[in-house]
């Protein structure tokens, strides 16, 4: 049987594909899991999901609890617990945390956390299991994620992005050659995908391809903060106090959100700090929150939430009409997953944006799951959702610039090179060249303005200034790749190099000395050595 987990920001669902049925079980696991209750926009009754909230505590005797389990024994804001795990992974925050004397950073909690997931009795026979991630995710956190699940699952791991894991959930709505948007809008990602059917008939995944992609790293946990931000301005506490009562009041923010978002006009928030006795009170209508998302922050590129969501959408359309020619009247539906899709004035943005479009918001926390579980393992997403750029240094301006060599949207294998440079030493002289790769990121990528130290909330020092998140450097170590011999001549062209991808979705290099008398080669991580010419020659995993 299939086993599919998608590990979300405040929430992780697993799902089991039922081959005597032929059917999705979402599975409800004992003590973790939690039911989860929503109401969706268009309807007056209530829904329910099975999910494992994201938290993972450690105790005193390096005992662990997860999920609902942390939340039921009242240890949600201990020193040993981590929450929103997924974020810090993402960005590549890996700060360590003193914990009983052994210090414990976020990657390793989230491993822990995914381990014992996997390490319940109930899901000890599965064999093959796919593992979602989010559309813009970088390799460094689908490789920690691959090595954390290998760590406890022994049998066949599939990794599949979470906007194809999403068309294969809604199953029935879809149809042979539509072209979809996927609209994932979780606790810490946005998502958005523009994906083309084939065959319908197909057995348990419907073979589709993407054909435009794009993301942001934001959701309702900033917006939770944000709520938090206008209350402090509006009732003037200080950041004491609001440390005092901790994650209290976020989840007072939380539900508030929730409540306004689900048809209530008003909500009151009323918190008590016991340290001093004081009452904090306000009240939140659903105009407050729509102005919330609304006001445009240095955060988000002095943009708005629901300006960086039409970007958003917007982007990931340009991408389909770039590579494919699709265009957006050509897509006939929507679906929304993700918790964050339930929020105030979401829908109808989208709705707004493709006017012509059926907009599906029926499944939000199941979805990605119960897709994943209908994943044959055909080659859907091969394609890349990032451009890869050389680090060049130029003499002119006196400063580093990144030279495109590998375009997003590029489907791979490439038959043929995408780019041809030329490439010469940076001064006179010069017998070692570097070619440094870094991957570029259309997203924002803000930063959350509160973290949990000790179990009380702490406001976060930040530089909006600070050097840009959006840049990835893959190779570090290739800082003396090309070994020229001769020394390279100032002002000429010495190598000529082409790039292409293979189908391990490593970059490829084919790479000549023009030197008529030259003896060059190349040096790869682990100390090879490679004479010039070189063809095809895969040296960094994108």
């Amino acid at each position: 049987m299939t086993l599919a987990i998608d590990f979300g920001t405040c929430n992780t669902v697993l799902a089991r594909w039922q081959p005597t049925s032929r059917s999705v079980q979402t599975l409800h696991i004992g003590a973790p899991t939690r039911t989860y209750v929503y109401r969706l926009p268009t309807m007056n009754s209530y829904q329910v999901a099975s999910v494992i909230p994201s938290i993972i505590h450690y105790d005193a005797d390096q005992t662990i609890t997860i999920g609902a389990q942390v939340e039921n024994t009242g240890l949600t804001e201990a020193r040993g617990t981590f929450r929103w795990m997924k974020p810090d992974l993402l960005k590549n925050n890996n700060r360590a945390r003193r914990i009983e004397g052994q210090l414990i950073t976020p990657r390793q909690a989230a491993a822990k956390f995914i381990q014992q997931i996997l390490a319940l009795p109930e899901l000890q026979n599965e064999k093959d299991l796919v593992v979602t991630v989010p559309v813009e995710a970088y390799d460094h956190y689908v490789e920690w994620l691959q090595v954390a699940i290998l760590h406890s699952f022994h049998g066949h791991v599939r990794i599949l992005d979470e906007a194809t894991a999403c068309i294969l959930g809604y199953g029935g709505k879809v149809r042979d050659g539509l072209t979809y948007m996927i609209f994932d809008f979780g606790g810490g990602t946005l998502d958005v995908s523009i994906i083309k059917t084939f065959d319908i008939e197909a057995d348990l995944a419907k073979p589709c391809m993407v054909l435009g992609r794009a993301g942001e790293e934001i959701g309702g946990t900033f917006i939770d903060e944000w709520m938090l931000q206008e209350l402090q301005q509006a009732t003037g506490i200080s950041d004491q106090d609001l440390g005092d009562m901790g994650l209290d009041m976020l989840h007072a923010l939380e539900r508030a959100k929730v409540q306004l978002s689900s048809g209530r006009e008003r909500v009151e928030i009323l918190q008590y700090n016991d340290s001093t006795a004081k009452r904090i009170q306000h009240v939140f209508t659903q105009a407050d929150l729509h102005r919330i998302l609304n006001i445009e922050r240095a955060s988000l590129g002095k943009r708005s939430l629901y300006h960086l969501i039409a970007i958003t959408v917007e982007r990931a359309i340009e991408q389909a009409q770039k590579n494919y020619g699709v265009h957006k009247s050509e897509i006939s539906n929507v679906f929304m997953v993700g918790g964050s899709s339930l929020l105030l004035g979401i829908s109808d943005l989208v709705k707004y944006l493709l006017p012509n479009c059926s907009i599906h918001c029926d499944n939000p926390f199941e979805a990605i799951a119960r897709g994943a579980c209908r994943y044959s393992g055909g080659d859907i997403n091969l394609t890349l959702v990032h451009d890869y750029c050389l680090r060049a240094w130029d003499p002119e301006r006196a400063e580093y610039v990144l030279i495109p060599i590998v375009f997003k949207g590029t489907r791979y294998p490439t038959d043929n090179p995408v780019s041809v440079k030329y490439i010469n030493g940076a001064c006179e002289g010069s017998t070692s060249l570097g070619l440094i790769i870094i991957e570029r990121s259309d997203m924002v990528r803000p930063e959350g303005m509160w973290e949990v130290i000790d179990g009380r909330l702490q406001r976060r020092k930040l530089d909006w200034n600070d050097a840009d998140d959006s840049l990835h450097e893959l190779n570090p170590a290739d800082r003396e790749f090309i070994h020229a011999n001769p020394p390279c001549t100032f002002g000429t062209r010495r190598f000529v190099a082409s790039f292409g991808v293979n189908e391990d979705k490593k970059l490829t290099i084919s790479l000549r000395d023009l030197a008529k008398d030259g003896h060059s080669w190349v040096q790869l991580n682990d100390g090879t050595r490679i004479n010039l010419p070189v063809t095809n020659l895969p040296f960094v995993h994108l």
